[in-house]
């Protein structure tokens, strides 16, 4: 099943010719805070916490954000 907000930017570029697709991956990183240390993995150097995976849509010409295409 695709998200709502995912599904509503999916139909959006379909109105473009072209459509630049932004990958990015962040570090939710929760080593410090001792209430969520339990049940989080580690990630990158030695913390704990999540791995954010984002796709955005960009329109080339102006820059502009359509929205998120995916996230997991």
């Amino acid at each position: 099943m695709i998200e709502p907000h995912c599904q509503m930017t999916a139909e959006t570029v379909t109105q473009y010719d072209v459509v630049l697709c932004v990958g990015d991956t962040t570090f939710l990183d929760y080593g410090s805070i001792e209430a969520k240390k339990e049940g989080y993995g580690p990630i990158g150097k030695g913390g704990n916490g999540l791995i954010l995976h984002s796709a955005l849509a960009i329109e080339p010409e102006k820059g502009q954000s359509i929205g998120l295409l995916w996230q997991k």
